[in-house]
């Protein structure tokens, strides 16, 4: 099912019962749950090493935040694309918003971490309040925030980080959850510093790819071309996507 077939059976959904959960109302205190597919929480220390990233990423002067852990889902499928594309993981939420199950969803973003793969795009997939990412295994060995930044690239841009797959595993799970709520693509950015280019969260590996297609964010700073710079990514949000969220703050 493409994603807009598959919006319009989510807004048929949320038709029958779910349509307050689903409108965009203003946020005082961001709300975020997370949960690991039964597959995924078998890994020591990723719940933690996610609270924790996640934390420190949305931890805003425009909201109060509240990161909780929501347990075990048993999921069909680990690709943390699929599990959410193809609907499986946003009629869990759905349902569970219209007291069908036993799942509690937070208000604002409810993200599932899979066991799925990191090597093929898509690896995640995010929606109006509602994402998924794989790579569990990748994120357990992650290293603790401070410690990864001591590692990270001599640069200006904040929270600079190598291209590890532990990290770039990381920024796409923030990329998931700023889809959640509401950012796109064109809210991210791509400078080029000291010979070095680093990609915000929502823009990630795709400042990379000579098949993206975007030249500009939706703020007008014009994407640089990365040639054959080295390559970084950064885990703070560009300025333009700090601007979307605070204005949906309200």
């Amino acid at each position: 099912m493409n994603r807009r077939a598959f919006l319009g059976a989510v807004g048929s959904v949320a038709s029958l019962g779910t349509l307050a959960y689903a409108t965009r109302e203003p946020i005082d205190t961001l709300e975020i749950t997370v949960w690991l597919s039964t597959q995924a929480g078998r890994y020591d220390g990723v719940t933690q090493r996610i609270r924790e990233y996640v934390t420190r990423c949305f931890d805003f002067e425009f909201w109060s935040l509240e990161v909780s852990i929501g347990g075990a889902v048993s999921v069909g499928t680990e690709d943390g694309a699929r599990v959410t594309s193809r609907g499986e993981w946003p009629l869990r939420v759905l349902s569970g918003a219209a007291g069908l199950g036993g799942l509690e969803p937070a208000r604002h973003v409810n993200l599932l971490v899979t066991d799925g793969q990191m090597a093929v795009a898509p690896t995640g997939y995010g929606l109006p309040r509602i994402a998924s990412v794989g790579g569990a295994r990748h994120l357990a060995d992650l290293e603790p925030f401070d410690e990864l930044l001591e590692s990270g690239p001599d640069s200006d841009v904040k929270w600079a980080v190598p291209t590890t797959t532990r990290a770039r595993t990381m920024q796409v799970l923030l990329h998931e959850v700023g889809h959640a709520l509401g950012l796109d693509h064109e809210h991210g950015n791509v400078i080029r510093e000291d010979g070095l280019v680093i990609a915000t969260p929502m823009l990630s590996t795709y400042a990379f790819s000579a098949d993206y297609v975007g030249e500009h964010s939706h703020c007008g700073q014009e994407y640089v071309d990365p040639g054959d710079d080295a390559r970084a990514l950064s885990l703070a949000f560009s300025a333009c996507a700090r601007r979307a969220l605070a204005e949906h703050a309200g």
